[in-house]
């Protein structure tokens, strides 16, 4: 067993539905995050890019972060898009969906959220081994930065394409009223 603040690694014998036996199954026990796609009142989107050392290079991304012990996830996603970006809203927080990181090794959710017309409060906070920026890119700009392959991260990409679903929408329903 790995036990650290950022993951715990156990090593399980698996007992399969077919009751086939995998003697050394590894499960990833991280906690559960979050990932906040936040909108700008002019429909702009903020990212941050930060240095990801697994890859060893810089990533675009959303901001995220994990919930701690206790906190209700959307409490998390304000929490996280403030530390990481400096941006508030006043408006509620709509939960896009929660899907398993990796059911075939992992125990954890990532709950998507949107924040609309979020704007500046604060500025971000640093914390230790991080380098961010914070970003803005228009709906467009962030297409063309997926297509590109610049916004690689699968849970932005997904959130992204949420939010945009979403926002379409809400914005179709509020024309044909």
């Amino acid at each position: 067993m790995i036990n650290s603040p950022f993951i715990k690694l156990r090593k399980d014998v698996c007992i399969t539905d077919e009751q086939d036996v995998i003697d050394d199954y590894y499960v990833c026990e991280f906690p559960n995050w979050v990932n906040i796609v936040a909108v700008t009142p002019q429909n702009e989107v903020i990212l941050v890019r930060e240095y990801r050392y697994p890859i060893g290079e810089y990533a675009i991304a959303i901001p995220a972060g994990k919930v701690e012990d206790g906190e209700i996830e959307s409490a998390a996603a304000a929490r996280e898009l403030k530390e990481e970006t400096g941006f508030c809203t006043k408006d509620d927080f709509v939960l896009l969906g929660s899907f398993y990181t990796n059911a075939a090794n992992a125990t954890n959710k990532v709950f998507t959220y949107l924040a609309t017309n979020v704007e500046r409060a604060a500025d971000p906070e640093k914390a230790v081994g991080e380098k961010t920026e914070v970003k803005k890119m228009t709906w467009e700009e962030i297409g063309k930065a997926i297509e590109s392959g610049i916004i690689n991260q699968v849970f932005s990409v997904l959130a992204l394409k949420l939010a945009e679903e979403w926002i379409k929408k809400v914005n179709e329903n509020a024309v044909g009223k």
